[in-house]
């Protein structure tokens, strides 16, 4: 009787680990794009302020995209 190889092939456990960092940096990228439409908003009704607040965090997001980017080959 043979075997079956349970084990994970290591070329699976990269491209999901890929998969992974891809689905993070698209997610955080989704989470950008709508907090920067908020703002857009704010700054078209002339609310300074609340652009302000809404650019809140958004470098560290960015930073945190970039990062993960900079890990696939």
């Amino acid at each position: 009787m043979t075997k079956t190889n349970t084990e994970p092939q290591p070329h699976d456990t990269d491209k999901a680990i890929r998969d992974r960092i891809l689905e993070r940096a698209k997610a955080i990228n989704s989470e950008l794009l709508t907090q920067l439409s908020f703002t857009a908003e704010d700054l078209d009704a002339r609310h300074h302020r609340a652009a302000l607040g809404g650019l809140d965090g958004v470098e560290r997001q960015i930073g945190t995209m970039r990062s993960l980017l900079l890990l696939l080959p």
